[in-house]
């Protein structure tokens, strides 16, 4: 009976420097790619609805409107929407007479993505500010409350004239729930004066009230 041999048991170590070095890649691609989305400079208690759809987030123009009547243009941090806002820039400083800069025109694509709501003659000192003192600064609003002098329609030419009047695809209302009517009004009236005539309204989830149809809808599909 001939004898097995015995093979000789050898170490298991595995080299993991080069995996390690390959997570270290990965982790900081993802550092400087990541883009976060900067804080809004108004806050809005936006009213309640039962939809459930979620806000989109490319090629978004938004207006948006607090408590007090301060109005405000946003746009989206994609391609789109940093483009608009640069053709806003662009029209608004020809139009008006600004004499924005390039840097000044950056300034305000930057500014945009949290909200810009100053009046049109105010804001080449408004994009000299830094960033630190954009987010401490109490911007007075786009004006609207005077149907002479509603500068939202300004902002709002701007925008379509520098886009050969394509509008954006994303067309968002922001309102707060404490709106007085009136803010509410004239800007829908901006708005119906550069033919825009479809958006979406902003708003809080709350849940679907019992007994409703669209509650028995639900329950319905949950079962699914």
């Amino acid at each position: 009976m001939s004898k097995l041999n015995k093979i000789p048991k050898k170490s298991t170590w595995v080299d993991m420097t080069a995996f390690v070095d390959v997570a270290f890649l990965i982790l900081s691609f993802f550092m400087l790619a990541t883009k976060f989305k900067p804080p809004e400079v108004v806050k809005i208690d936006n009213p309640k609805s039962v939809s459930s759809e979620n806000q989109p987030e490319k090629d978004v123009f938004k207006v948006s409107f607090d408590k007090e009547g301060r109005v405000f243009v946003s746009y989206s941090t994609d391609q789109d929407g940093k483009e608009k806002a640069k053709l806003t820039a662009e029209v608004l400083s020809r139009q008006k007479g600004l004499g924005l800069t390039p840097a000044d025109i950056a300034t305000f694509v930057k500014f945009s993505v949290g909200g810009i709501g100053v009046p049109v003659e105010k804001l080449k000192g408004f994009l000299q500010l830094s960033d630190e003192e954009y987010k401490s600064f109490k911007q007075p609003g786009i004006p609207v409350q005077d149907t002479l002098n509603n500068q939202l329609n300004d902002y709002l030419n701007a925008l379509l004239t520098g886009t050969g009047g394509r509008k954006p695809e994303n067309v968002m209302l922001n309102g707060d729930n404490g709106t007085t009517y009136p803010y509410f009004k004239n800007v829908l009236a901006a708005f119906k004066k550069n033919g825009i005539f479809s958006f979406k309204l902003i708003t809080s989830l709350e849940g679907v009230p019992e007994g409703t149809p669209l509650y028995k809808t639900r329950k319905e599909q949950s079962k699914k």
